[in-house]
């Protein structure tokens, strides 16, 4: 709880400080374009073949260098993913998902939030169908020499779909 409280306040400090004084706004436009192109390209993974190509292709998008996720009450960096990813994803046969709203909150020129909802269905191994119409993905992301990459997130499915 005390990590979700820490994350929480992590968030609401950096979604309150406003994109350099520094920087245009044609800057400011052409990072809210690569951030959004990251997000369509991060959701894009999630539906990358068997649970090693999703893990294999979501490790990509993780900043190589910072904290990326929060798991077991311990920070965890990109030399963590996977093994994490396939803890969440071996008994999983597919994803498929879309954003139905995305935001980009510049915070600086090597900084951004990244807010989308989006709705998503997974197929597990056994076929069950877990259909979720509304959730939400929080994340921060930070410049790195490829591009950008993910260094803090928050998942939250809304309500599963019965049927």
């Amino acid at each position: 709880m005390r990590t979700l409280a820490a994350f929480a306040l992590v968030l609401l400090f950096a979604a309150c400080q406003a994109p350099s004084a520094e920087m245009t706004e044609a800057e400011i436009a052409q990072i809210e374009r690569e951030v959004m192109e990251w997000g369509e390209a991060w959701t894009d993974a999630w539906a990358a073949g068997t649970p090693e190509d999703r893990c294999g292709a979501t490790q990509a998008f993780i900043h190589p260098d910072h904290v990326a996720f929060l798991t077991g009450g311990a920070p965890h960096t990109k030399a963590g993913w996977f093994d994490y990813c396939m803890s969440t994803q071996e008994n999983w046969l597919s994803y498929t998902g879309r954003w139905t709203d995305t935001t980009v909150r510049v915070l600086s020129p090597d900084a951004a939030i990244f807010l989308a909802r989006f709705d998503a269905t997974w197929v597990r191994a056994d076929e069950t169908v877990f259909a979720f119409p509304a959730g939400a993905q929080l994340i921060l992301v930070e410049r790195t020499a490829a591009g950008w990459g993910l260094t803090l997130f928050e998942n939250s499915n809304g309500p599963r779909a019965e049927g």
